[in-house]
């Protein structure tokens, strides 16, 4: 069986965001696999794109797409492995998994060129981000360039760190827009007030970042401000010890990042210690210090 497009695909459902979100998918993929015709043929279906075939059968495809949920693809990669296909000169790219081509060494090894592929959330338009080989980044190009998709390169072997990247604007920055916004409610604001000047605070300093980089980085911690530091930790201690503590402790640590001393900060917080020992003990309790009482 010959196919006329390039691109295969050996899936498993439910397909990768990938797949959903890649415009004129059907006019690159041919061959589909999976663990049974069937399932390709659902896969297919689901697709509106491909046809349901053999993982021998995809010689024609000088790239194939690897997708489905991460406890299907050690069974999907060693499919791809213990094929008769000829991977010299063949990319395999790996879509929207916690790997990177570092995990995708057997299939190297055989002549692979390994590469992977995540969809990006948080842009107007359809985005991704690649690593991986240079040969299969160069396929890669290719057939994005082909179905009018942007995409960011990170160095091979980068791909975690790139993904930490999204988890400080993403997972790690909504506790600290949530501590800014109960701040703003324990001072008194109503929930659309507070919602709304955290808002506008994030995105001036989005702004600052953009035109100034660590430069635009202002406020009482780069100036040093002591005392308005520690009326603020003195408040949020009364408040609720678990915001006082995430203040202290984010704060050592962007002083630190951004190249600070941050001993001035440690000696309010032993401060604190010295004048309010219970406030202290209730920090570390609500920090989760742990051991048996």
């Amino acid at each position: 069986m010959k196919f006329p497009l390039w691109v295969g695909l050996i899936a498993a459902g439910p397909i990768s965001p990938a797949l959903a979100r890649l415009p004129g998918l059907h006019t690159q993929l041919g061959p589909v696999t999976a663990a049974s015709l069937r399932v390709a043929s659902r896969i297919a279906n689901q697709l509106k794109a491909g046809q349901p075939a053999r993982i021998n059968e995809m010689g024609a495809a000088s790239m194939l797409f690897v997708s489905g949920p991460d406890a299907s693809l050690p069974s999907l990669l060693e499919l791809a492995r213990t094929s008769d296909l000829d991977w010299n000169k063949r990319a395999l790219v790996l879509l929207d998994s916690r790997m990177d081509s570092k995990d995708l060494a057997d299939l190297a090894a055989l002549g692979a060129e390994v590469a992977t592929l995540d969809s990006m959330d948080g842009f107007g338009d359809v985005r991704f981000c690649a690593e991986g080989d240079p040969a299969a980044l160069r396929k890669l190009k290719k057939f994005l360039a082909a179905v009018r998709t942007p995409f960011f390169t990170v160095e091979r072997g980068k791909k975690q760190v790139f993904s930490a990247g999204l988890a400080f604007t993403g997972t790690l920055a909504t506790p600290l827009l949530a501590a800014a916004v109960d701040c703003f409610r324990k001072a008194g604001l109503d929930p659309k007030e507070a919602a709304a000047i955290a808002e506008r605070t994030l995105l001036h300093t989005i702004r600052a970042w953009q035109k100034a980089g660590r430069q635009g980085w202002t406020g009482v911690l780069p100036q040093r401000d002591l005392e308005s530091v520690r009326r603020q930790l003195a408040a949020l201690e009364e408040e609720n010890t678990i915001l006082g503590a995430y203040f202290a402790e984010t704060a050592h640590m962007a002083l630190e990042l951004f190249g600070h001393d941050a001993d001035w900060l440690r000696a309010l917080e032993d401060e604190a210690t010295i004048d309010d020992p219970p406030a202290v003990k209730r920090r570390a309790v609500a920090a989760g210090s742990g051991g048996d009482s």
